[in-house]
């Protein structure tokens, strides 16, 4: 089955699926969602979803010179739906800080 069609039927991906379709490797998936790059969720004890909605964002994030309408099916609910938010809130790791005022 071809990656992006696995990124628009599924809500969450198994690791090995964002992987493939990210083209990175398995602990980059999981080093990724714990620095809140990629969202993803437990399911049982040790079985790790991806959200699909966060690797398409992440895709879209990275596209240089491409229109948006050649990337997704024509109607996808994506194109529809505001932006998903990526990484976490609150957390100190991955943010921008703001910048801060030298006294002279």
């Amino acid at each position: 089955m071809d990656k992006f069609v696995t990124l628009y039927q599924k809500r969450l991906l198994r690791v090995d699926e964002a992987a493939k379709i990210l083209n990175i490797s398995r602990w980059t998936v999981y080093r990724w969602v714990e620095d809140g790059r990629l969202g993803g969720t437990r399911l049982g004890v040790g079985s790790l979803r991806i959200f699909s909605e966060t690797v398409s964002a992440l895709i879209d994030h990275h596209l240089v010179g491409v229109p948006v309408a050649s990337v997704a099916p024509q109607g996808d609910k994506a194109l529809r739906e505001p932006p998903v938010q990526l990484g976490r809130q609150g957390s100190g790791r991955g943010g921008v800080r703001p910048k801060q005022q030298v006294a002279l």
